[in-house]
């Protein structure tokens, strides 16, 4: 093979090119290390798949999070309220998360929007605070999209949107990293 490649055959030249640069692509992906966050996500998602078909449910993506888009030196002083915007597919979902007057718990109140019916009626939707396997509350929305709750601080909980027959799964390990001042705030 290596006088072969020696002759110079452009094909196998080529092959051998590109599978020389994934051996090389995979020695240095080992020693990467994802953060610990993204792992607690990763895990929290697939352990929830497996009782749902991966076809029936989306995991949605952060777009805004209004603790980001504070100054550095600011941060602290806005602590007392966290503005989230997520999106699934046609669905944009709006969050507002404050601290509740009990230590470890927190208001919630929120917005699902469906951007491929704008105008049409809302499909009412049930808003579930998942830990692990286990729903611990439940909010339903009005005909506009709109829910409100308290939920208590609990670890690997996400928020489960359940719209007609699509399922979107929301990851809220971002709110409950023991380095992040709302949840700090609270129990300093």
């Amino acid at each position: 093979m290596e006088t072969h490649l020696r002759e110079g055959c452009p094909d196998c030249v080529e092959a051998h090119r590109l599978w020389q640069g994934m051996a090389t692509f995979a020695d240095a992906e080992r020693a990467i290390t994802p953060p610990e966050h993204a792992i607690r996500v990763a895990k929290s998602y697939f352990t929830h798949q497996h009782k749902r078909s991966f076809a029936s449910a989306v995991m949605a993506t952060l777009l805004f999070d209004s603790l980001q888009a504070v100054p550095a030196g600011v941060r602290a002083a806005a602590v007392n309220s966290r503005h989230l915007l997520f999106g699934a597919q046609s669905l944009a979902i709006d969050l507002h998360i404050d601290p509740a007057s009990r230590p470890g718990w927190f208001q919630i109140a929120g917005q699902i929007i469906d951007k491929s019916s704008p105008d049409g009626p809302f499909a009412r939707a049930v808003v579930a605070v998942i830990e692990g396997d286990l729903t611990t509350d439940r909010f339903e929305t009005n005909e506009f999209g709109e829910f409100q709750g308290t939920f208590e601080l609990r670890n690997n909980v996400r928020l489960q949107v359940t719209l007609e027959h699509q399922v979107v799964s929301l990851p809220l390990e971002v709110l409950f990293d023991p380095s992040n001042p709302l949840t700090s705030a609270d129990e300093e």
